[in-house]
């Protein structure tokens, strides 16, 4: 276990090495990923001191040399956010002042650890929505490809998983890429969250200084301040919400297209066979192709759905400003996009493979019962009242076999 460091809040007084260790809990690992989200707000922050007089320019020139050579350090590999550390924020000062001295400590000037966090958050979203974003176009695009190379093909359409009426590959695949290009739109709308710069809140209350906000928002490449200063940490994790509720519509529309693969690659169905490379074998029978990937899309896809509701567990009933129940935010908003930026180009690449059994669809497709709306329709364009066609067409599907009440429910 590593030695703990001193936390920047030390004021020389005794620390309970285990409640420090407690309250840091797994922090020090999740942060590794806003190290450079934190540099970033750093360079800025410095920047907009010195700008203000805070600071003098030789002492802004040290800090973002400093910085910059961290960022290029933590690039190399050369360190990282380590177990004793308390927080990112912690990790990047302390090793700041190892590499430029005592003015190393004068980044703090003026910022609360509330604010920065808040900033690494939204600037680490900015991008993780930016890539899952351009991972739902290329699906889109290969949902689409398939619906322009195999779109007249015929396939039943299913309600209750059932036979209804007839439909194509078209208007299946049109459904799938219709979705997540609805997708796309609310992860899109999710990101109004992120647009306002948290710089320059402090605690929650602001500053009883004079910084250049409109300065170091256009620079972190938000569109404004946020204002008012209270509602940053009010809004605490409201951003992260917004993300996961969008990722959780996506994830819901990845576990639909797992379930339709699963049941139409079966022998059952045989409606479309799963590219080799992209399924799994058996252990004991060597004629089994499994597919693995389309079960564990659907598996992760229903665990998106727990991390946003453990997420939405941790803002539930706090009062306003800012509590530490913050820091549990963090791994499930990592996890589920990890999950779903880890299932979309597989899933696109799946789609793109798919082979689609011609024969066996146009079989299926051919089912007459297929047309019985399609006939009660032309009955009732002839002056049969629709209710009689409606019988007549349940008659005689009974006649062939087919009992009704096997067929579906009321809702048709």
């Amino acid at each position: 276990m590593s030695e703990l460091q001193k936390p920047i809040w030390d004021r020389g007084e005794a620390i309970d090495p285990d409640m420090l260790r407690f309250t840091i809990g797994d922090d020090w690992l999740q942060d590794r990923r806003l190290v450079e989200h934190d540099i970033k707000g750093s360079l800025v922050h410095a920047e907009g001191l010195a700008l203000v007089g805070l600071i003098q320019p030789q002492e802004f020139q040290a800090l973002r040399d400093g910085l910059a050579k961290l960022r290029e350090g933590f690039r190399k590999g050369e360190w990282t956010v380590e177990e004793g550390d308390e927080d990112v924020h912690s990790a990047v000062e302390r090793r700041l002042i190892a590499l430029v001295g005592d003015v190393g400590k004068k980044l703090h000037t003026a910022r609360s650890r509330n604010e920065q966090v808040a900033l690494d958050v939204r600037l680490w979203l900015r991008e993780a929505s930016g890539d899952v974003a351009r991972s739902l176009e290329r699906l889109i695009a290969a949902a689409h490809a398939q619906r322009t190379a195999r779109g007249e093909v015929a396939l039943p359409g299913y309600t209750h998983l059932r036979r209804g009426m007839p439909s194509t590959l078209g208007e299946w695949l049109g459904a799938h890429a219709k979705a997540f290009e609805e997708d796309l739109a609310d992860l899109r709308a999710a990101s109004r969250r992120i647009r306002e710069c948290p710089l320059g809140t402090g605690a929650g209350y602001g500053l009883p200084v004079e910084l250049d906000r409109d300065f170091t928002a256009r620079a972190l490449g938000f569109e404004r301040p946020e204002r008012p200063v209270t509602f940053t940490q009010h809004a605490r994790g409201r951003a992260e919400l917004a993300y996961l509720t969008a990722l959780e519509g996506v994830a819901l529309d990845l576990d639909k297209l797992a379930h339709d693969l699963w049941l139409f690659s079966s022998e059952e169905f045989g409606f479309v066979r799963l590219p080799v490379a992209l399924t799994t074998g058996s252990s004991l029978m060597p004629q089994k192709r499994n597919p693995d990937l389309i079960e564990l899309i659907r598996a992760h896809a229903r665990q998106v759905v727990a991390d946003r509701a453990a997420l939405l567990d941790v803002l539930r009933d706090l009062p306003s400003g800012y509590h530490r129940d913050f820091q549990l935010l963090k791994p499930p908003l990592f996890r589920a996009h990890d999950r779903v930026a880890a299932m979309l180009p597989l899933t696109a690449k799946l789609v793109a493979t798919l082979d689609f059994d011609e024969e066996k669809l146009a079989a299926a497709a051919s089912d007459p019962k297929l047309r019985a709306t399609e006939r009660a329709l032309e009955k009732a364009k002839s002056g049969v009242p629709f209710r009689d066609a409606y019988r007549e067409e349940s008659l005689e599907a009974s006649k062939s076999g087919e009992d009704p009440a096997r067929g579906g429910g009321r809702c048709g």
